[in-house]
């Protein structure tokens, strides 16, 4: 049993829900998990204490949260010593167009580089619209950007495009490797 630190930077709180999903499949494989909502600014106290982390962030507008490099800075020894996963989370993850993909690879890149982490893993995420928390313009331009890429934004408001049966095997490759 490996005690697991899950740390997140949730914007519209899908990135949340990955983070829940993540350690509920942990715990079904007797893991020890501590979540931290870095957005909601909870308590660190005993985040250098784990023999794994997962780090997961959203990507908006090419740039994660700042909380999440915060984080990097104060606990990166202790995130650098372990197992270790980030997961970038962002609806160009649902993208199969090889450009969209390199340039999201790129942001990621970017931000480890400049983090000074290198992860075990790096799992990117597909993220979810939420009608609801968009106006007018951005509703339909990210549902304009939805249809060129053949999907068709759900009429109840939410549509999910994160790939949870591949969300459960990266639990499977790290959930492994502790």
């Amino acid at each position: 049993m490996a005690r697991v630190l899950i740390a997140f930077a949730s914007r519209e709180g899908h990135t949340e829900l990955i983070a829940h999903h993540v350690a509920r499949k942990l715990e079904d494989r007797r893991h020890m998990v501590r979540l931290i909502n870095l957005t909601a600014g909870e308590g660190e106290a005993g985040a250098d204490e784990y023999d794994a982390a997962i780090i997961a962030g959203s990507i908006h507008r090419g740039n994660f949260a700042g909380e999440l490099t915060s984080f990097l800075m104060r606990h990166g020894p202790a995130v650098r010593s372990h197992a270790s996963a980030f997961l970038p989370v962002s609806l160009t993850a649902a993208s199969h167009d090889p450009h969209e993909v390199a340039a999201l690879n790129e942001i990621g890149q970017r931000f480890l580089f400049e983090a000074g982490w290198q992860p075990d893993f790096v799992e990117h995420v597909a993220g979810a619209v939420y009608d609801r928390q968009l106006n007018l313009i951005e509703r339909t331009v990210l549902h304009s950007i939805m249809r060129q890429h053949d999907e068709e934004p759900d009429q109840s408001g939410t549509t999910v495009l994160t790939d949870w049966a591949r969300l459960d095997e990266f639990v499977g490759e790290f959930a492994a490797k502790l």
